[in-house]
């Protein structure tokens, strides 16, 4: 293992990508989850508001973080459902920076965006109703995604879900629809795959669901699925995810 290439663990639309104990399965390797625009301690959406919120603006984020975590070493991007947008985005624009990048059930088009897709094509009034009421329950939120409720999953849920306001996951799922939403993006998609390797990373109870293309499967460096968890397996099970991607990148 290259103990000095550094880990960027990159979130999705809802909720953190940093569970220690994930975290801690590749020690000694650095390992980092930073919070995006309009996330977490940048619940404010960045320095123009939640209009800021943009693979654009996101991407320049990622930028700054991995410049401050590696100045020199190309790292590793961990990403997480539309996290993956923001990752290939960045590999695109600046290969020389990224060693590898696991996609964790990252979006390849609309077809994995639906989510991000229906709320895109809300007024605000009406996303931020269904937002609201997405993010008010982590009993239901759990149920919804097929997961057996526990006190600590429960707990962690509640956590995920107060990680950002209503209004942050509208506007993340508008610049999303923006970007996976045009014939470029399956472009940028290949010459990436092309230049840097790209392993795909999918839960058993999820795996059906995840629209990958035939040619990324093809061209994947690898291809693993984590039996009995879905695509919040971070969540569910978050040593076996990090062993997973310890075991991936070693």
């Amino acid at each position: 293992m290259t103990s000095a290439r550094a880990a960027v663990f990159i979130h999705g639309l809802i909720g953190p990508f940093s569970e220690p104990a994930a975290l801690q399965a590749l020690h000694p390797r650095p390992t980092s989850a930073p919070d995006l625009n309009g996330y977490g301690t940048l619940k404010g959406g960045g320095a123009g508001g939640f209009d800021d919120i943009s693979t654009e603006s996101q991407v320049a984020a990622l930028h700054d973080h991995v410049a401050a975590v590696s100045s020199r070493e190309p790292v590793h991007l961990i990403a997480h459902s539309v996290g993956a947008v923001y990752a290939f985005t960045f590999a695109a624009r600046y290969p020389e920076r990224v060693a590898s990048i696991i996609t964790v059930e990252g979006n390849f088009s609309l077809a994995d965006a639906f989510w991000s897709g229906a709320l895109a094509a809300m007024p605000a009034d009406r996303a931020e109703s269904v937002i609201r009421a997405s993010l008010s329950s982590a009993d239901a939120w759990l149920t919804d995604c097929g997961i057996e409720l526990t006190p600590v999953l429960v707990e962690r849920a509640g956590e995920a879900l107060a990680y950002q306001p209503w209004s942050t996951v509208w506007s993340s799922a508008r610049a999303i629809v923006d970007t996976t939403g045009t014939s470029d993006y399956d472009e940028m998609l290949q010459h990436v795959f092309q230049r840097i390797p790209v392993h795909l990373l999918t839960g058993e109870h999820s795996a059906a669901g995840w629209a990958v293309p035939d040619w990324a499967f093809a061209a994947a460096a690898s291809s693993t699925v984590l039996p009995g968890v879905g695509h919040m397996m971070m969540l569910e099970q978050p040593e076996l995810f990090g062993a997973a991607v310890a075991g991936i990148l070693n």
